[in-house]
């Protein structure tokens, strides 16, 4: 989490390390790990986490939580393309064990929108953990639908379902995402039943697909 913002990193992450706040299939924010959210002043947000949300591990989610990811994001070493932007000029503010406060030095109304770009995580991994030790799954520091179980760079991830998640639970029990970035490869594996679901479907192939009666095209307007 925090390493590189790019888009299949950022899908990938987001069932597994919930923001504060979260958006919806249309990108309208919701409550993510904060329940609700305001602005006290023209320069202050207040955020009102969640209670009774456990990590992976059985820990108790807390404002400290926020304020160590808060310091990690701009500090992970060698990422491409930080997070950092997301939080500059922010500064963050304990007010109890489950409120915080945001300042910033003038009006900032994408405040709750830029929140929604990173993942919470845990105090303990967040103060602890380098990148290589993330991806070697030695600390379940997520509050998402699922937690992963396994990686292996540029083959695979593999996820099971976070049976103790708040909200609701998805409906496999475990999943595995194949990283297969060409697009003949994508449609070949589809067609041969290698995978269940695929995405960035070509458009030389979508009539080809469409008219496989064994298959559904499921298309939507997106921001990509």
């Amino acid at each position: 989490p925090h390493y590189h913002n790019l888009s299949p990193n950022n899908m990938l992450s987001r069932h597994v390390f919930v923001p504060l706040v979260s958006q919806d299939s249309k990108q309208a924010l919701e409550p993510g790990l904060a329940e609700s959210w305001k602005a006290v002043d023209d320069t202050t947000w207040e955020f009102k986490l969640r209670r009774n949300v456990k990590f992976f591990d059985g820990s108790d989610f807390t404002a400290d939580d926020v304020l160590a990811t808060f310091k990690r994001v701009p500090n992970v070493p060698r990422s491409p393309s930080s997070f950092a932007s997301f939080i500059a000029g922010l500064t963050v503010e304990k007010v109890d064990s489950h409120t915080i406060r945001i300042k910033t030095a003038a009006p900032a109304p994408l405040v709750p929108t830029n929140l929604s770009t990173f993942g919470i995580v845990s105090k303990a991994c967040a103060e602890t953990l380098s990148t290589e030790d993330f991806n070697a799954i030695k600390c379940q520091s997520g509050t998402g639908p699922f937690k992963y179980t396994e990686f292996k760079p540029g083959d695979r991830i593999v996820m099971e379902r976070n049976n103790a998640f708040a909200g609701a639970k998805p409906d496999w029990e475990k999943v595995t995402f194949r990283f297969l970035t060409a697009a003949p490869t994508r449609v070949a594996a589809l067609l041969a039943g290698d995978v269940d679901v695929i995405e960035g479907v070509p458009p030389s192939d979508m009539a080809r697909l469409k008219s496989n009666a064994n298959l559904e095209v499921v298309q939507e307007l997106s921001n990509r």
